[in-house]
């Protein structure tokens, strides 16, 4: 199936595998291919859940993937040893992704870390466990980071998405079909999460996120 098969490129490998992009998750797994593209080196990483998302994070990767019920965040160790292999992974109880669009990622460096691999990451997310499809009708819940030093994950927390009074235009200003509506901003020290017709600035902070304001540009009800 073509609309669930992934592929990127990260350092010296191009990294490729199948998951649930638009249909219902299961708990099927799968296998993460990891080829060198300097040499004939190929190693295959079986994974318990699905692949449907591969991202360089710093010279790392990151796997994102759903089985039933839940949403992975497995890491990929390409400089750690002579071969790829599996790293740290944070599970989302009772999650999915809420935008499988290519921006909806961030990977920010943390330049206080010697090591290449140390930063935050971003990543819309929905609740309860759905099929990717419903991202073109249904809007994120919230905005997950996750920071990741010493090859660690540590969750940080979400900035949520607060739908009271949200009138449908039928696309007029913004429209989550055509391009997405969710993803996070890194901008300078300043750190935002876009929902929609949302924008919320967090402070971020070494073990966690909290708000600091936000703003919603949805229409006024008449």
């Amino acid at each position: 199936d073509g609309y669930s098969f992934q592929n990127r490129f990260v350092g010296d490998y191009v990294l490729y595998g199948t998951g649930n992009t638009w249909w219902t998750p299961d708990a099927k797994g799968t296998t993460l291919v990891a080829a060198a593209v300097r040499s004939d080196d190929v190693t295959q990483i079986p994974l318990d859940h699905g692949v449907e998302r591969i991202e360089a994070m710093g010279a790392d990767a990151i796997v994102v993937g759903a089985d039933k019920k839940d949403l992975h965040f497995q890491a990929i160790e390409l400089t750690a040893g002579p071969r790829p292999s599996l790293g740290d992974r944070y599970t989302l109880e009772g999650a999915s992704q809420g935008e499988t669009r290519s921006h909806a990622f961030f990977f920010k460096p943390d330049p206080r870390e010697r090591d290449n691999t140390a930063g935050v990451m971003a990543l819309p997310v929905a609740r309860a466990a759905r099929p990717g499809h419903r991202q073109l009708v249904e809007n994120s819940a919230s905005i997950l980071f996750l920071r990741r030093a010493a090859r660690q994950f540590r969750p940080l927390g979400e900035l949520e998405a607060n739908e009271s009074g949200v009138v449908d235009d039928a696309c007029q200003a913004s429209c989550v079909d055509w391009y997405g509506n969710a993803r996070p901003i890194f901008l300078s020290k300043r750190t935002f999460a876009l929902m929609g017709y949302e924008i919320v600035e967090g402070e971020l902070g070494d073990r966690n996120i909290r708000e600091k304001r936000r703003i919603n540009f949805a229409p006024r009800a008449k």
